[in-house]
């Protein structure tokens, strides 16, 4: 009798403290099906924001950042808006519904190791009327320690930034209740 009641309290005990972590778990996964937001997209990734650098007086390096986000940026963004067509101007978007115009807002490098980068990038989403639907700020990082590959360990710090920030831009798009209004 005692053993059978043992059992019973180590079953509702057990049950009690994994199935809250198992819902838990099954909850913050997100399926492409949740995130994928059916409409024709454009995003502008214009010659002077692909060619966007930034200096530092502390390290004496040239962050390429532009180079690297328009490298990640689509591939990122092509998760969430399946048709996506990259531009180089609003005015060549074609056919999309929407057009994606990222500008970088803010960028700030910290002066202590490990050496950090950090970028605001600012979206604007205009239908295809040209109207302003959603503008939002993401902000993306990259850190890195530098070492005696100087040149290897900041290709690994914008990378990183670029990488981020295209993920947290896909992310905040694919969960802002204007994106989802455009597509019903």
């Amino acid at each position: 009798m005692l053993q059978a009641r043992n059992s019973f309290l180590a079953a509702r005990l057990l049950c009690a403290l994994v199935l809250p972590a198992v819902l838990v778990t099954a909850r913050g996964q997100v399926t492409s099906a949740d995130t994928e937001l059916a409409l024709r997209a454009a995003v502008v990734l214009t010659p002077e924001f692909c060619d966007t650098t930034e200096k530092s007086q502390v390290w004496g390096s040239t962050f390429e950042v532009g180079k690297a986000a328009c490298t990640e940026l689509e591939p990122a963004l092509k998760d969430v808006f399946p048709s996506l067509t990259r531009v180089a101007a609003a005015s060549s978007s074609g056919d999309a519904e929407v057009v994606l115009l990222p500008r970088f807002a803010n960028i700030a490098i910290s002066a202590k190791q490990p050496a950090e980068l950090i970028v605001g990038l600012k979206w604007t989403l205009k239908d295809k009327s040209g109207k302003t639907v959603w503008i939002g700020t993401v902000q993306g990082s990259g850190k890195h320690r530098l070492g005696v590959s100087r040149k290897k360990d900041l290709q690994a710090i914008v990378a990183e930034l670029a990488q981020h920030t295209a993920e947290q831009s896909a992310r905040t798009m694919s969960s802002a209740p204007e994106f989802r209004k455009l597509t019903k």
